[in-house]
């Protein structure tokens, strides 16, 4: 068994990759301005580790591409809300999504658009008891709603959950 220490270099080049993989995950969940903000830290603190630098000066542009992207106006009004968070919806950005679509829904909490977004979004995001609940009040607002969410691919994650299944088949919300 060897009882060797890590050289000081190995400690860093290890240090700067555990940033850049935080950074990657943060990326995957399109967390931009999160994945933008540590790969600069590998790109600061760790100049000597090159390889692993320029990974991230790469992944970095394609942050501030992607943050460039965003509408830099927040949206006040209730349909800019509803716009704005089916934008971030078709990016991925469920999360991000739900909060304007919960704000769209605090301004209209009877408006069946604003309720079957928040199911989709809260389906995409993992929140099953709200995209059930959310779809159930879209039903009410529109039985049409019941029909349309068969075939959306949108809740495809949840689309093996009993109540998600028991709701699609009844006939009443």
């Amino acid at each position: 068994m060897s009882t060797k220490k890590p050289k000081a270099g190995d400690r860093h080049f290890t240090q700067a990759v555990e940033i850049f993989e935080k950074a990657m995950k943060a990326l995957g969940k399109r967390e931009f301005e999160r994945a933008q903000q540590l790969l600069t830290e590998v790109i600061d603190g760790y100049p000597e580790e090159r390889d692993v630098v320029e990974r991230a000066r790469t992944y970095r542009a394609l942050c501030e591409r992607s943050l460039e992207k965003r509408p830099a106006a927040r949206p006040k009004s209730f349909e800019d809300m509803l716009h704005f968070g089916v934008y971030l919806h078709n990016r991925g950005e469920f999360e991000e999504a739900l909060k304007y679509f919960q704000q769209a829904a605090d301004v209209h909490p009877k408006n069946e658009h604003v309720l079957y977004c928040l199911a989709a979004s809260s389906a995409r995001a993992g929140d099953t008891a709200t995209a059930v609940k959310s779809l159930r009040s879209a039903i009410l607002a529109n039985p049409a709603s019941r029909a349309q969410a068969r075939s959306d691919s949108d809740f495809d994650p949840i689309r093996e959950d009993e109540e998600f299944v028991a709701l699609l088949e009844s006939a009443e919300a």
